[in-house]
């Protein structure tokens, strides 16, 4: 018999999770609630032009001004979208080369948040397309009175954090202008009045809005990611995950190194490694494609002119390549012809710059411009099996980008900003971002004792991307999350994001689908696809999570980086870490399951739901 204290302990913590798991479940439903209220009473007044959704983010160049003097809520949520410039009131008024800085942006949006902002505002002048936030009734009222010329003009009642949050949103298309005036403020903004606009990129709210659980998923998520930091997985890593359209799970975890002492920022760039293939050159190959300018099964050599005089080559379609069905080797290691008993070669290797020696690998190091002739050139000499099967090659991927910049006349990486970066807002993705300014931290990746001889951080991992410069089509491509989560998104709604077309539903369908399944060969065009009989495996064995739809696809990088996409589901998932820190040697990530497991979370999550009464 259980002894009457022991069970009336147990009777109690059982009420305690119980009535904790309620209190839980009342608290998502009223953030949900108070997001939903919150959205129906900000109210678009104007928009002249249709200003809002902001469209071409490519030339784009917009401040916020306010009176802060910090980073708020505000900003945070529009740098999701684009790259922000922040202006204060009294330092425009104060400083005339803050006035001739704040000329060079093309929109401004400004935060009124006090009747004392409009005078300020007032002692302004500028011709820029002016976006006015008015935060409180007072505030519209007061503003109404001027005769401030502006495009847009958007009424939030307060300016609590979900406020900042949603109005920003709203500013690019993250959410719909769908709010009423609930009084009337002048006999033009009457009770009722409100504008309406469309949602046209990814939106950022909690699991409750997609009809998810936030409980279930930071307990699993939490759970697994302590196993995996403590197993020294990865020293720290984050997690986001879109789901129709929204991103509904943004966390970090741990250190960028086993130190502790630089947390995982959700604004961290990262060392995206092969992922970079579907990010770069596969975009570029996609549009090309797309305006008929190549063909699949049309000899590559016909583009490449270089590959018809190699009788192995000069019949491969860039279907097979693409698919790793063409037979090509699958490695060449490069930093081998710049070794030589583990001394860097001159010829190939100085440590100060010249005309001659301007790619740069790292610091101090740097790559005789002639070197990527001597790769191609090897690469077109490697062998070709006669089986036809699938093999794993990474070499065409270190000759698209010299294809790519052949082809369109234009630099490979400048392609790519132009034709998709830019106007996608992804403004953090990019090679080499040690040359650029960015705030962000970057993460290190590995202590490389062969080539670097120091820490991996700000410049590719790769060693064969490093020796072009760190701009290549196999990696060299870094990201924050929340700009890869954007051409993931693209992908999932079949080459349209932000009201831009990019290709066709057809071309995005022909190149995620798998195209040699007689032959076992899982692989989409370019991208990688669940293992055929995936929906048949446990968790071990499974790639990637077992629930995945079967159109499904995304990439994985060796610096311990993932995407999925899955369009049935209408999810993104995107998971972000270094474990190759401090040494490639280490393979938790791999050999502990951790980012299957991640991502089944969701799918569970999603279970959970269509189960739910």
């Amino acid at each position: 018999m259980i002894n009457s204290f022991y069970f009336k302990v147990y009777c109690f913590l059982f009420l305690i999770i119980c009535n904790t798991s309620l209190i839980a479940q009342h608290t998502q439903k009223t953030d949900l609630q108070t997001r939903q209220k919150v959205f129906q009473n900000i109210v678009l007044l104007k928009n002249n032009q249709n200003s809002i959704p902001i469209e071409h983010l490519e030339s784009a160049k917009i401040a916020l001004i306010s009176n802060l003097v910090s980073k708020n809520y505000l900003q945070e949520t529009l740098e999701k979208y684009a790259k922000i410039s922040r202006f204060n009131f009294n330092t425009i008024i104060d400083s005339s080369s803050e006035k001739r800085t704040l000329n060079t942006q093309t929109i401004a949006i400004i935060a009124l948040y006090t009747i004392n902002d409009i005078q300020r505002l007032k002692q302004i002048n500028f011709s820029q397309k002016k976006i006015i936030l008015v935060f409180s009734n007072a505030v519209l009222t007061a503003f109404l009175a001027t005769k401030i010329k502006h495009n847009v003009l958007i009424f939030i009642p307060d300016s609590k954090q979900v406020s900042q949050e949603l109005v920003a949103q709203l500013i690019f298309g993250g959410i719909a202008a769908k709010g009423k005036l609930q009084n009337t403020f002048s006999s033009f903004y009457k009770k009722g009045f409100g504008l309406t606009t469309k949602k046209t990129r990814l939106s950022y709210s909690i699991p409750e809005e997609v009809g998810m659980d936030s409980k279930f998923i930071d307990i699993k998520i939490d759970s697994i990611m302590a196993f995996a930091i403590k197993n020294l997985a990865f020293p720290g890593a984050q997690l986001l995950v879109a789901k129709n359209n929204t991103v509904i799970y943004h966390k970090t975890f741990g250190y960028h190194t086993y130190d502790s002492i630089q947390k995982v920022q959700s604004d961290d760039i990262y060392d995206l490694a092969s992922i970079t293939k579907i990010i770069g050159p596969l975009p570029a190959l996609m549009k090309l494609y797309d305006e008929k300018r190549i063909k699949l099964d049309a000899p590559f050599s016909n583009y490449l002119s270089s590959w018809k005089s190699k009788k192995d080559k000069k019949k491969l379609t860039l279907r097979e390549i693409l698919t790793h069905q063409a037979g090509l080797s699958p490695y060449i290691v490069f930093l081998s012809k710049v070794l030589e008993k583990g001394v860097l070669k001159r010829r190939y290797i100085r440590k100060v710059s010249s005309k001659q020696f301007s790619l740069k690998a790292y610091e101090n190091l740097f790559v005789n411009t002639r070197f990527e002739s001597k790769m191609l050139r090897i690469i077109r000499r490697s062998e070709v099996s006669d089986s036809k099967k699938y093999k794993y090659s990474g070499l065409s991927f270190l000759v698209f980008p010299s294809f790519i910049s052949n082809f369109t006349g234009i630099t490979y990486e400048e392609y790519l900003q132009k034709e998709f970066y830019k106007p996608l807002g992804a403004y953090t993705l990019g090679f080499t971002p040690i040359k650029k300014s960015f705030l962000n931290h970057i993460v290190p990746t590995e202590v490389d004792t062969f080539f670097r001889k120091t820490l991996t951080k700000g410049w590719v991992h790769d060693e064969n991307a490093a020796l072009l410069g760190g701009i290549s089509g196999n990696a060299g491509l870094f990201a924050t999350a929340t700009d890869l989560a954007k051409i993931m998104q693209l992908y999932v709604q079949k080459g349209n994001y932000g009201g831009r077309r990019y290709f066709s539903t057809a071309t995005v369908n022909e190149f995620i689908k798998v195209q040699y399944p007689k032959n076992k060969n899982r692989r989409g065009l370019g991208f990688d696809k669940p293992l055929l009989n995936n929906s048949q495996l446990d968790i071990t064995s499974a790639y990637p999570a077992p629930e995945v739809s079967s159109g499904s696809f995304g990439h994985a990088g060796f610096t311990g980086t993932f995407v999925w996409a899955d369009p049935e589901n209408q999810l993104v998932f995107i998971f972000l870490s270094n474990r190759v820190y401090p040494t490639r040697k280490n393979r938790n990530l791999y050999t502990l399951n951790i980012r299957p497991a991640l991502q089944q979370v969701f799918y569970q999550a999603l279970l959970k739901r269509k189960k739910a009464p």
